[in-house]
């Protein structure tokens, strides 16, 4: 074998192992979804549509399953006609209604919407019913307390400082965590 020849072998060898090292560094991205398709709620509450009303960000606070809950979340009505949303959790509801070509925020105090009960503990999901005109959909919806201060001022009844007393480091003996 000649020198070219053998020159021309290692050039064949060398492209055929790029080839096989770029080929293993895309193939990747080929085979599996791209996580920033996927559609997520990016807040501590859920997304969901009914008939022509879409809840955003909903969530339920509350001091625990048996106490009122606060309902939170946006809701939109992008037609030119009011919708009327019931919410139905633990045997109760409550009927929210949303005018025509508006986004009614639940957080605000004009608009704040109390179920009787949760149906589930805070840190868990609610079985929650939403309807509009016979449309239903069924959803576990987040149940959250005042362990975050941003959600203290929705607790009804008010903020008790005992249900994150559990969540507290303890000092041991020599003072230290």
């Amino acid at each position: 074998m000649t020198t070219a020849q053998k020159i021309r072998g290692r050039r064949a060898v060398a492209a055929a192992a790029l080839a096989v090292m770029a080929l293993g560094a895309t193939g990747c991205g080929a085979i599996n979804p791209q996580a920033t398709t996927a559609n997520y709620a990016p807040s501590d509450g859920i997304s969901l549509n009914v008939g022509d009303v879409q809840a955003r960000n909903l969530m339920l606070v509350t001091n625990s399953a048996e106490e009122e809950a606060r309902v939170l979340g946006s809701l939109v009505n992008n037609t030119e006609n009011a919708q009327s949303l019931t919410l139905s959790v633990d045997g109760g509801s409550v009927t929210i209604d949303v005018p025509a070509m508006t986004t009614k925020k639940l957080e605000d105090d004009a608009n704040k919407t109390i179920l009787p009960s949760a149906g589930a503990e805070p840190g868990a999901h609610a079985d929650v019913t939403a309807a509009i005109d016979g449309i239903t959909s069924e959803e576990a919806v987040p149940v959250v307390n005042g362990a975050l201060a941003e959600y203290r001022p929705y607790l009804p009844g008010g903020y008790d400082e005992s249900t994150v007393e559990h969540l507290q480091h303890a000092e041991d003996a020599e003072g230290g965590h």
